[in-house]
C-alpha cells in the first residue's frame, strides 16, 4: 500500500483543481441579451438556454428573459427547452441586437411529469448535479452507474472485482447505498429490507439512460426509503419523433467484452412508438476468479396524444457474478492484491430481477399534468457457497454414525435464496399557478420476500434429501407516503419553497419477541418529513439559496429480526442545513455548497452484542457530517474545458464506545473513544476532468481527448479513528479520447471511445472491513480491503443510424 504524506496530497490536489483558476483571466467581450416567448408573445418564465457546444445553461426569469455575460462576438450555438414546449436550438449572432426566441407548445402530450414531481429544478433550494444522455455517452464503456457519477461532487466508488464490473457501490458525502434513495421514473429501486442498492441487477441501463439527477443532502421529498446522503433518479429513454438506431461493442483488459444493440421506430403515424435496447457484458475481473457475467434487455412501447400518455416500460438483468466479498487480507495484499479465497468452481452469485412500469399522464386544462404510474418488480435467485467441516445440526441433519464414530460434521454446498416481489403505485401532480408551482403526490408499495436455504450436497448427507430447506422465512413491507411541494415567487428574483411529507412503513418478519421465540411480528413507523427554503436569484446567472430539510429512516430487516423488542434499535432522524450560491456565464459555471447535517440515533457497528447475541448495528445519540462543496466549469478557450469539484468535510460520532470481543475471557471489553470520525467518510474528495478539443469538421465531426483525476483523502474501515484500520489517501488519473465522425451517407455517427484508467498504476483501496478483538492480552485487527486495478484499457465503437 502507498501513502501519501501533506506535501504529496497537497500538491496532488492542488495539480486537480488548479486549471479551473486560469479562468481569472479569461476576458468577457460582450453579453447575449434575449428573451423567450410563448405563442401568445407573452415571455416565457424559467425556461433553460444553453450556449455553446459544449454549453453552459442559465435560466429566463420571470418575465422570460435572459443575459449571458462572458460571450464572444460572432456565431454562437442557442438551445431552449422547457417542459409542454417543443425544444429550440438555433445559431444567433452574439453582440448585435437583442435575441428573441419563439417557443411553441408542443402538440404531443410528452411531458414526464413523474420524474419533474420528485426532481430539483432551479428554483428548488438543494444541491444537485446532472449527468445529460451526451454526458453519459462519452463516458458509458460497460461499467457500472458508480463509476459513470464517480466524478460527480463527494462521490467514491468502489468495485469488488476491481474493475467497475459485476458488484460497484458508490458513497455521496460518505454515505452508503442504504442511504442513497434510487428510482428509475419515479418508481423505488432500493432494496425493501435492506433498503441497498444492488446495481449489479440493472446492467448497461445507462444505455437506456435519458438523464440521471444526483440531489446531495436530504433533497426533495421522493418515493421510497429516505434519503440521507443523496437521492439518485434515473429518466430512461424518451420518445423520439424519428426512427433510430444504435449498434455498441467494446472491450479491453481482464477479457472484458461488452456488446449492445438499441433500436427504436420514432413515432408512427404521429401517437405510436417503440424502443427496444438488448445487452451483454463480461468480464474475468481484476481480482482472481471475480468473474462477472451480465445480460440485460429494455423495451418501451408508447402511446402518445394531445393530451394523455401511456407508456408501458419492462426491464430486466440477469448477473451471474464469482464471489470476491471477503476481499484481501491485509497480510497478503503487499504480496498478492489479487488474492481471492474462494475456488470452489460455482461460488457464485446468480439473480434476476425484472421491473415493469405502465406510466400514464393526463394533461387537466392549460396549467395542469397528472400522472399515474403502476409498478411490480420481480426477483429471484441465490448465492452458492461451498462449506468445509460444517454443522449437520444448522441444517437439520441428524448425526451420522459411522461405526463408533459419531459425525456431527461435513463439507457441503448450500445454496441462499431470495425470491421477492414489489407491487405499488405512484402519482403526482403538476400545477402552474401563475408564476407559482404545486406538486401534489404520493406512493404505495407492497414488498414480499421469500428467505430460503438449501443443501444441494454434502460428503455426508446422512437423513437428509437433496434440497432439503434449513430455513425458510417470509418478510413483508408496506411503504406508504404523500407529500406537497410548493414554490412561491414572491417577486421576480425571490422564491420561496415548501414541502411536507407524510410516510409510514409497516414490516413483517419472523423474529424473536420477549422470552427469545422466533415468531411472526410487524413494528409500525410513521414519519413527518418537512422542507423549506428560499431562492435568491441576486443577478443575471447567479442564484443563492438556502434550504432547512428533515426525514426520518427505519431500521433495516436484519436489525429488526436479530433483536428483541427490548434490544430493539430506534429510528434514524437526520436534520440537514444547507446554503449555496452559483453563478453562470457563457463562459463558466461555478458553485459553491456548504451544508451541515445532524443526526439523531443514527445506526452505526459498535460490535456491541445484543440479548440474542447478534453484533448490529446500535444507535449513537448525536453524530454529524458538516462540510463545504465547490465545483466549477470553465471554457478556458473554445477548444479547451476544464470541469472541477472539490469536497471538503468533517463526519464526526460525537462520543463513542467500542465493544470489543476478548477471545481469552469470553466477554466484551467496552472502550470509550469521545468523539470519532464517522467510517467511510473521506474529509476530502476533489474530482477534475480537463478536455481538449484537437479537431473540429462542423460537417465531419470533432475529436477529444481528456484527462481524468480523482483524490480520495484518507478515510477508517470503522467508527474507532485507528490509523491500523484505515484506508490510505489515493490519486488516479484516467485518459479518455473520443472521437466522433458524421456526416456520413448511411450513418448518422460513429463515436470511437478509449478509456485507459488509472494510467499510473496507483496501489490502492477503496473499500475495505475490519474486526477487533483481544487475544492474549493483546488487541489486534483482522482486516479485508478491495484493491482496485492497475492501468487498464476499455474501448469501443458506436454506430448510430
Amino acid at each position: 500500500m502507498q501513502t501519501l504524506n501533506t506535501e504529496q496530497m497537497n500538491i496532488r490536489t492542488v495539480s486537480l483543481v488548479g486549471a479551473m483558476l486560469i479562468a481569472a483571466s479569461a476576458n468577457s467581450q460582450v453579453s447575449l441579451i434575449g428573451s423567450v416567448l410563448d405563442e401568445n408573445g407573452q415571455g416565457l418564465p424559467f425556461a433553460s438556454i444553453g450556449i455553446g457546444d459544449p454549453g453552459f445553461n442559465v435560466q429566463t426569469d420571470g418575465q422570460g428573459a435572459f443575459v449571458i455575460k462572458g460571450v464572444k462576438p460572432g456565431v454562437i450555438r442557442l438551445r431552449m427547452a422547457m417542459m409542454g414546449y417543443s425544444p429550440i436550438d438555433t445559431s444567433v449572432i452574439a453582440g448585435e441586437t437583442p435575441v428573441i426566441l419563439q417557443a411553441r407548445s408542443q402538440q404531443l402530450l410528452l411531458r414526464v411529469v413523474e420524474v419533474s414531481a420528485l426532481r430539483v429544478g432551479d428554483r428548488a433550494p438543494f444541491a444537485k448535479s446532472i449527468m445529460t444522455k451526451g454526458d453519459i455517452a462519452i463516458r458509458n464503456t460497460g461499467v457500472d452507474l458508480p463509476y459513470l457519477l464517480e466524478l460527480q461532487p463527494n462521490v467514491v466508488s468502489t468495485s469488488d472485482g476491481g474493475t467497475g464490473i459485476g458488484y460497484t457501490s458508490m458513497r455521496v458525502r460518505g454515505t452508503d447505498a442504504t442511504r442513497t434513495n434510487i428510482t428509475v421514473n419515479g418508481v423505488p429501486f432500493n432494496d425493501a429490507e435492506s433498503q441497498g442498492a444492488f446495481l449489479v441487477n440493472m446492467p448497461d441501463l445507462a444505455t437506456s439512460a435519458e438523464d440521471i439527477e444526483v440531489q446531495r443532502g436530504v433533497g426533495t421529498s421522493t418515493n421510497g426509503p429516505a434519503a440521507f446522503g443523496a437521492s439518485l433518479n434515473v429518466r430512461t429513454t424518451a420518445i423520439r419523433s424519428e426512427a433510430w438506431g444504435q449498434l455498441s461493442a467494446s472491450g479491453g483488459s481482464f477479457n472484458t467484452k461488452r456488446f449492445s444493440a438499441s433500436a427504436g421506430t420514432g413515432l408512427v403515424k404521429d401517437h405510436f412508438s417503440l424502443d427496444m435496447r438488448l445487452s451483454s457484458i463480461t468480464s474475468d475481473g481484476y481480482i482472481d476468479r471475480a468473474t462477472a457475467d451480465l445480460k440485460s434487455y429494455f423495451v418501451q412501447a408508447a402511446w402518445v396524444g394531445a393530451k394523455r400518455s401511456l407508456r408501458f416500460i419492462t426491464f430486466t438483468g440477469k448477473e451471474i457474478t464469482y464471489q470476491a466479498w471477503n476481499g484481501v487480507p491485509r497480510d497478503v495484499i503487499d504480496t498478492n492484491r489479487t488474492w481471492n479465497e474462494y475456488t470452489y468452481d460455482n461460488q457464485v452469485d446468480n439473480y434476476e430481477q425484472s421491473h415493469y412500469q405502465l406510466l400514464f399522464d393526463q394533461k387537466l386544462g392549460t396549467n395542469a399534468t397528472l400522472n399515474i404510474t403502476l409498478f411490480r418488480v420481480d426477483g429471484a435467485g441465490y448465492y452458492e457457497q461451498f462449506r468445509t467441516n460444517d454443522d449437520l445440526a444448522g441444517y437439520g441433519i441428524s448425526p451420522i454414525m459411522l461405526g463408533s464414530d459419531t459425525i456431527t460434521t461435513s463439507d457441503i454446498v448450500r445454496r441462499r435464496w431470495l425470491d421477492n416481489t414489489l407491487l405499488g403505485g405512484n402519482v403526482a401532480a403538476d400545477i402552474k399557478l401563475g408564476k407559482h408551482q404545486l406538486v401534489l403526490g404520493g406512493s404505495y408499495s407492497e414488498y414480499r420476500g421469500d428467505h430460503f436455504g438449501e443443501v444441494i450436497w454434502a460428503r455426508l448427507a446422512g437423513n437428509s434429501d437433496i434440497r432439503d430447506r434449513y430455513y425458510d422465512d417470509r418478510a413483508t413491507k408496506s411503504d406508504a407516503n404523500v407529500y406537497g411541494k410548493l414554490t412561491y415567487a414572491l417577486n421576480s428574483r425571490l422564491d420561496l419553497f415548501g414541502d411536507l411529507q407524510m410516510r409510514q412503513v409497516v414490516h413483517g418478519f419472523l423474529g424473536y419477541d420477549d422470552g427469545f421465540s422466533n415468531i411472526a411480528q410487524s413494528v409500525n413507523f410513521i414519519f413527518f418529513n418537512p422542507k423549506a427554503g428560499i431562492v435568491w436569484r441576486a443577478h443575471e446567472g447567479g442564484r443563492a439559496y438556502a434550504s432547512l430539510a428533515v426525514a426520518n429512516r427505519e431500521p433495516n430487516r436484519d436489525d429488526l429480526t436479530e433483536t428483541t423488542p427490548q434490544s430493539r434499535p430506534r429510528s434514524e432522524r437526520l436534520t440537514d442545513v444547507e446554503v449555496g450560491y452559483e453563478r453562470r456565464t457563457g463562459r463558466y459555471a461555478l458553485s459553491a455548497n456548504a451544508y451541515c447535517m445532524d443526526y439523531m440515533d443514527q445506526l452505526v457497528n459498535t460490535g456491541e452484542l445484543n440479548d440474542v447475541g447478534a453484533a448490529l448495528r446500535t444507535n449513537v445519540a448525536s453524530s454529524y457530517r458538516a462540510g463545504l462543496e465547490l465545483s466549477g466549469a470553465v471554457r478556458i478557450t473554445d477548444r479547451l474545458l476544464c470541469n472541477a469539484n472539490a469536497a471538503f468535510s468533517r463526519n464526526r460520532v460525537r462520543a463513542f464506545t467500542e465493544y470489543v470481543d476478548d477471545w481469552d475471557t469470553s466477554t466484551q471489553r467496552a472502550i470509550d473513544l469521545g468523539e470519532t470520525d464517522i467510517a467511510f467518510s473521506p474529509s476530502v474528495v476533489v474530482g477534475s476532468e480537463l478536455g481538449f478539443r484537437f479537431w473540429k469538421k462542423s460537417a465531419k465531426g470533432h475529436a477529444d481527448i481528456t484527462l481524468v483525476s480523482k483524490y480520495v483523502g484518507e478515510q477508517f474501515l470503522d467508527n474507532t479513528t485507528s490509523s491500523d484500520r484505515k484506508l490510505d489517501g489515493y490519486v488516479t488519473h484516467d485518459v479518455r479520447l473520443n472521437v466522433s465522425l458524421s456526416g456520413c451517407k448511411s450513418v448518422r455517427s460513429i463515436d470511437f471511445n478509449l478509456t485507459m484508467r488509472n494510467v499510473f498504476s496507483e496501489l490502492y483501496e477503496s473499500n475495505g472491513w475490519a474486526y477487533s478483538y483481544f487475544s492474549e492480552g493483546r488487541k489486534q485487527a483482522l482486516v479485508g480491503l478491495f484493491p482496485q486495478a492497475p492501468l487498464n484499457v476499455l474501448g469501443g465503437i458506436t454506430v448510430r443510424f
